[in-house]
């Protein structure tokens, strides 16, 4: 092989090489922000609770009812608590179970925090009613930690 067809080798793989690099540059900006929230309020020590009731999609059927109800209702379930929330038009009401006094973070997606007070039953109210996806940290007295997944109401 001739030197000058050993460079052009050289020249053709190091070309290869470059236009791999631009290609992994080029994430798509949903899979960043998937990354970005992957690694958010990351806690070892918290209870992941997951949706595990959502009024819209139970019991959904082909027919469409007439009477459909006015609120929405949605449950995270994690091993030691429940997390229940009621969508209205313009908040959220909520109670924790089993009952204890503590805050509840309402985390959205451009990583604005509201936190609320949950009462010694288990309530809270979320007002305004979080606008696009969020998520809910609840911590209570015992400093117990619990995650619920991303949503939208």
């Amino acid at each position: 092989m001739a030197m000058a067809d050993h460079w052009r080798g050289d020249e053709e793989l190091l070309a290869e090489l470059g236009e791999a690099l631009r290609t992994a540059r080029e994430v798509p900006a949903r899979f960043v922000e998937a990354g970005k929230a992957a690694f958010s309020w990351r806690d070892l020590d918290a209870e992941l609770a997951t949706l595990s009731y959502d009024s819209v999609t139970a019991g959904r059927s082909t027919e469409v009812r007439a009477d459909s109800a006015p609120l929405r209702a949605l449950t995270f379930s994690g091993r030691d608590f429940t997390i229940e929330l009621e969508v209205g038009s313009g908040d959220l009401h909520g109670q924790v179970v089993p009952a204890q006094p503590g805050e509840l973070d309402v985390e959205t997606r451009d990583g604005t925090v509201m936190t609320v007070p949950v009462d010694e039953v288990g309530w809270f109210v979320v007002r305004p009613k979080p606008a696009g996806r969020f998520r809910l940290r609840l911590r209570v007295g015992t400093g117990h930690i619990v995650l619920t997944d991303w949503t939208a109401v």
